[in-house]
């Protein structure tokens, strides 16, 4: 993998340290990136939310109050979807609204709002009065028009980029009012809605709207960087049953979350039941007032998290066995009847992070086939599907993150109109955008005092990433394999002092995920490079600085 220096100076003290990480991330507000500002101040406009469809969407909530209509929230299954249900569910209810909430079911209704699924909510319950979308619905033009011919009412919210005409105008489906911004996720655009019903109970959902911002991996910048530094301040305190229990379950001390904690944490056993059951068992627990409940909920997310990493490792395996085939094409596209409908996510994400170019699985069916795509920087993805969409059943998402149906009679020739495509809009020079680093590191700030000026920038995310590091001249005094199956690689490595080369600083861990197959490649006395992120270690009160790694050169 090839390094590339953001930096060619290299630090002396902490504050250039401070000031070359502020350079790299275009920092021009110092003051506001390190103290945003309180959700609660963010403008309309800043984000993008047309005032006046807000301002008809909060008036036909007040009218369905007034009128004790029946209301329902129609989420999605993935994290940012549950937590935008739960918040605008939670502040309706508590505003005194006959509200229900509906996560659809993954094999049942697909992808977003569906007929099928107000079939199904039809049958069981009669339609409601007005329907609220979260997190999904600016592409679902038959579903909403469905909805419309029934007489029933509906407020659209979502964060998903919609569909454009032949003029290249965005159009949206029909409904009373749409509160749309592309600059937040599905969660922090129903915070806003929800701020205008009433801003006393909005502000008790400000811990979901950490755990959506950061598991949907938007923009920690602006207005993201707000709700994810304040949710996480009211995420550490929140006596919410089911994220204590979650939290417990976890291992996860609650007055230390991070965001960390929330990706491969939190979020992972939220998403599981979306993936492999059923959304509704994630949403009850973020909203149980129950203490057994909430341990049961929450022991049932981990036991389906652990089913769903094993089922990922099995189909990951058969996955890369199809993509070692495509090495000359821009793009990775694999398919089986075996690929789970609710993993194709995780493993198009894997080929994407291992392949450096954008990944499609697709989950084969007899009939149709559900397909996820995951893509690297520089390369829209879900408009690089639209230019095939004549040929698919639906498709929708961001421009890293999309996903799409499709006749599975018309696989080879979707998989041959894209790779066709691929090669004319996609270009070698955005897929080696290689490893960027920092600035190099001398061994001396391998101190906590480094690390600690460093959290100063947290929560790290898209575009805030987590700081990486070139570190040289460092000698391996051992290597192991630790973990699970050995999966881990662990080295303990010093580097020469900076004063004299012949003195050595004290021994440093450096682990390195995923990578215990490497082993062999370690050789002890052996002097190596390594592009790695500060991180410390807490162990039975012991506080010491180590060492992630991300890549090695020898």
């Amino acid at each position: 993998m090839r390094w590339q220096l953001l930096s060619d100076q290299i630090p002396k003290t902490i504050d250039e340290l401070e000031e070359i990480i502020i350079k790299n991330r275009g920092i021009t507000d110092l003051k506001m990136f390190l103290k945003p500002p309180h959700p609660s101040t963010i403008s309309l406009s800043e984000v993008g939310i047309d005032e006046a469809q807000y301002e008809l969407a909060i008036a036909r909530i007040n009218q369905a109050k007034k009128a004790q209509e029946n209301v329902l929230i129609f989420g999605d299954y993935d994290a940012d979807g549950i937590c935008a249900t739960a918040i605008l569910w939670r502040v309706l209810h508590d505003h005194g609204l006959k509200v229900t909430p509906f996560i659809p079911l993954r094999d049942r209704h697909g992808y977003g709002v569906s007929i099928g699924a107000f079939e199904d909510i039809e049958a069981e319950s009669g339609l409601p009065d007005l329907v609220i979308t979260v997190d999904n619905g600016i592409v679902a033009h038959e579903a909403l028009t469905y909805l419309q011919e029934k007489g029933v009412a509906v407020i659209l919210t979502d964060h998903h980029q919609p569909e454009k005409n032949a003029a290249g105008e965005a159009f949206y489906p029909p409904a009373t009012a749409v509160v749309h911004s592309t600059k937040l996720c599905g969660a922090t655009v129903a915070w806003m809605l929800a701020r205008g019903v009433s801003e006393e109970l909005a502000q008790g959902q400000l811990d979901l709207t950490a755990i959506a911002t950061i598991a949907d991996q938007v923009s920690l910048l602006a207005q993201n960087r707000s709700f994810a530094v304040h949710g996480l301040k009211a995420l550490r305190t929140s006596s919410r049953l089911g994220l204590k229990a979650l939290c417990e379950q976890s291992k996860i001390r609650q007055k230390s979350i991070s965001e960390t904690s929330i990706g491969f944490g939190l979020a992972p056993r939220i998403n599981a039941m979306g993936r492999l059951a059923h959304g509704m068992d994630a949403l009850r627990l973020l909203c149980t007032e129950s203490t057994a409940q909430s341990q049961e909920l929450a022991q049932l997310l981990a036991d389906t998290n652990q089913e769903r990493q094993e089922l990922t490792a099995d189909l990951v395996t058969l996955a890369d066995e199809q993509a070692q085939l495509q090495i000359n094409q821009r793009l990775v596209i694999v398919h089986h009847e075996s690929f789970h409908e609710g993993v194709v996510g995780l493993i198009a994400g894997r080929l994407a992070e291992q392949y450096s170019k954008p990944a499609i699985a697709m989950s084969v069916g007899a009939e149709s086939t559900k397909a996820s795509a995951r893509s690297v920087s520089g390369v829209n993805i879900v408009e690089l599907l639209r230019e095939v969409r004549d040929d698919l059943l639906e498709v929708g998402g961001h421009p890293l993150a999309a996903g799409f149906g499709v006749e599975t009679a018309k696989i080879e020739l979707i998989k041959e109109r894209l790779f066709a495509l691929a090669s004319l809009r996609i270009t070698q020079e955005q897929l080696e955008t290689g490893l960027e680093l920092d600035c190099q590191l001398p061994a001396d700030f391998l101190t906590e005092a480094a690390y600690t000026a460093l959290k100063a920038f947290e929560p790290y995310g898209q575009a805030n990433p987590r700081p990486v590091f070139q570190l040289d001249g460092l000698k391996v005094l051992d290597a192991v394999t630790v973990g699970n199956g050995a999966r881990h690689l662990k080295l303990t490595v010093h580097a020469p002092d900076a004063s004299d080369p012949q003195l050595a600083v004290t021994p440093i861990v450096a682990l390195w995920w995923r990578q215990g197959d490497r082993l062999s490649e370690f050789k002890k006395g052996q002097t190596i490079s390594l592009a790695a992120e500060l991180d410390l270690n807490i162990w039975k009160g012991r506080r010491q600085v180590q060492l992630l790694v991300r890549d090695a050169e020898f």
